[in-house]
């Protein structure tokens, strides 16, 4: 069986307490065993190691009636190629390895995939494996049940901090081009720290690499990296520090799950903010934070929110720090190019520096200037003959234009406008004074008649004017009655007399 060990090896006394107390019956064990009844005595003989590890198995072919047993765990971690090996745990923090073999899986068509942090129920049988000395459920189906708590507690987180813009790209902080100084944070005794230092020191020698030594891996590792995490981007500027790096190796994702705590989040979205705003007010540009941590596979909320994700220390260090032997290459390939440019340049000018000098221009230089004095000869003629008669045109015209003022001008125009005046006053006067004549004539005539229709005219041929109490004129005996008072005006007087008695006309009444 091509088991590889991950654990130490049980003790032969673990493995005896195992035998007597996983059916509850050790008579079944013991009529299985190579021993007789009579070896039972106060010094036994030894089991062997083979003879220990068949007693294991045939115990553990009893279980649930010699039945494959199914077993429900969350992943805790996978190693996936052509044999899959995987391990199951619980709440309670229990444990147990499990194989998958490539055969078994092979006759599994709907067979799931160990993915950590997932919900599985695989079935198959228990063996102890002699040359691994360790226990493993040998897996011969396997399907998904759902996910484990420590699977909904990263989502739950990842959704929560989503919200929150802590993986905004517009905010992250570039990385720089070359970088002279780097930092990580991790463990000093880690394979991480390795590979970066050796990768980085293989692509740029020259490079100078710090470190700040923290746990990366148990309860207390959470608050130390994030304060660790702080501390690095407030000092980083002034220790030259062009890049941080978080990194640690692999490892299941119990092990991992310090960097998918929201402290470390928190750490790396609030120092970076703090950083942001320092270098707008003035200060020195942010520091990106790179996260490295664990292998291909692995995801932590620390790689979302972080500047820049990696996934393997090593790939860390090949996006940080640029290849020399690359970039000599590139200078080189340039330099190449340059040159070729400059001697090409170089002879095109020199030939046409030869071609040149013997050209008719450079031997008598002075045959260029006889057709252009001759040209600046006519144009100084024309010129002065279209000045000449520019200026003629212009005082014809300024002539012109004098003359045309003098008869515009305000002077003349007033007398006219004095003798218009006066002449109209003349027309004025006269036709007011016939308009006058007229309207005295028509007044006279119109006066005529008024005092011919006058009652006063009326009343001096003998007539009278009659009038009620109220001065009214009467004009018919209808409108008194008997003992009215009434007034009667003459041509030459008036009188009050008493209504005695009324005679109606047998006429109509004018009214």
């Amino acid at each position: 069986m091509a088991h590889k060990p991950t654990e130490k090896k049980r003790s032969l006394n673990d493995a005896m307490l195992f035998v007597h107390g996983a059916s509850g019956d050790t008579s079944k064990a013991a009529n299985t065993s190579p021993r007789t009844a009579g070896d039972a005595s106060d010094s036994p003989k030894p089991y062997s190691v083979r003879e220990v590890v068949n007693l294991l198995n045939q115990t553990l072919s009893t279980i649930d009636g010699g039945r494959k047993i199914r077993v429900i765990g969350e992943v805790g971690s996978a190693r996936l190629g052509d044999h899959w090996y995987f391990t199951l745990k619980d709440g309670s923090k229990a444990k147990i390895e499990c194989s998958f073999f490539a055969q078994r899986r092979r006759l599994d068509s709907g067979a799931a995939t160990p993915v950590v942090g997932s919900l599985m129920i695989a079935t198959g049988q228990l063996e102890y494996w002699d040359q691994g000395g360790r226990l493993s459920l040998i897996v011969h189906q396997l399907r998904e049940e759902g996910e484990g708590d420590l699977h909904r507690r990263f989502e739950l987180l990842k959704s929560e901090l989503e919200a929150a813009g802590y993986f905004d790209p517009s905010v992250r902080v570039p990385l720089p081009t070359f970088p002279t100084r780097i930092l990580m944070i991790t463990s000093r005794e880690g394979a991480a720290r390795r590979d970066v230092e050796e990768t980085a020191r293989q692509r740029w020698p020259g490079l100078e690499i710090l470190m700040h030594h923290v746990a990366v891996q148990g309860t207390l590792a959470t608050p130390r990296i994030a304060a660790a995490i702080r501390k690095a981007r407030a000092v980083a500027p002034s220790l030259g520090v062009d890049a941080i790096v978080l990194t640690r190796g692999g490892g299941s994702l119990e092990d991992l799950w310090c960097f998918n705590e929201r402290a470390v989040a928190d750490a790396i979205q609030e120092s970076r903010r703090t950083a942001i705003e320092r270098h707008l007010a003035g200060g020195p540009r942010p520091v990106p934070l790179v996260s490295a941590i664990g292998h291909e596979t692995d995801l932590t909320i620390a790689d979302l929110v972080a500047d820049h994700r990696t996934s393997t220390p090593t790939q860390a260090a090949m996006a940080l720090v640029p290849d020399a032997n690359e970039h000599r290459g590139i200078l080189a390939g340039r330099g190449g190019r340059m040159r070729l440019l400059v001697e090409r340049r170089w002879g095109e000018s020199a030939a046409r520096l030869e071609f040149a000098s013997r050209h008719e221009v450079l031997r008598r230089p002075d045959r260029l200037l006889v057709p252009h004095r001759q040209r600046l000869d006519d144009l100084e003629g024309r010129l002065k003959v279209a000045t000449e008669g520019l200026v003629a045109t212009r005082k014809s015209a300024l002539a012109r234009y004098a003359t045309g003022l003098e008869r515009v001008a305000p002077k003349s125009r007033l007398a006219v406008a004095s003798a218009a005046m006066e002449a109209a006053s003349g027309r004025l006067a006269r036709v007011m004074r016939t308009r006058l004549t007229a309207l005295g004539t028509s007044m006279d005539h119109a006066s005529q008649r008024l005092a011919s229709t006058s009652p006063d005219q009326v009343l001096s041929r003998g007539y009278s004017l009659t009038l009620d109490g109220e001065g009214r004129p009467i004009r018919s005996a209808s409108q008194l009655a008997e003992g009215d008072a009434v007034t009667t005006r003459l041509a030459a007087g008036e009188f009050d007399a008493s209504v005695v008695a009324i005679r109606p006309s047998m006429e109509p009444d004018p009214t």
